[in-house]
This record gives C-alpha cells, sequence and structure tokens, in this order.
C-alpha cells in the first residue's frame, strides 16, 4: 500500500476507508517528511469533512 496512492484516492473519491486508515497509523513512524506533510493533510480533510470514512 502507498501513502500517494491512498491520498489520491481519498481526494478522487472523498471517501478513505478503515483499512487505509489503519495503514496510516500502524506506518506513520516510518514516514519521511514528505509523507508526514500527506498524511497531515488527508487528516486535515477528514476533519474538515471533505473526506469521510467509509467504503468505496
Amino acid at each position: 500500500m502507498s501513502l500517494v496512492k491512498i491520498y489520491l484516492d481519498a481526494v478522487t473519491h472523498q471517501v478513505i476507508t478503515s483499512e487505509e486508515l489503519a495503514y496510516l497509523a500502524g506506518n506513520q513512524d516510518c514516514f519521511d517528511g514528505s509523507e508526514l506533510k500527506l498524511s497531515a493533510r488527508l487528516e486535515s480533510l477528514i476533519s474538515s469533512g471533505t473526506i469521510s470514512v467509509g467504503s468505496r
């Protein structure tokens, strides 16, 4: 699983799955600086309601 693919799918479909969230949470300590920024952007979009948690 790739963080970039997760981000692009989530933004495109405006939905992120719980499996993808689990991947983010479980691997965040291995992310580099750009991946941390991308995960923070995803968090912001989820918090604002732009992306919802569900299934595609």
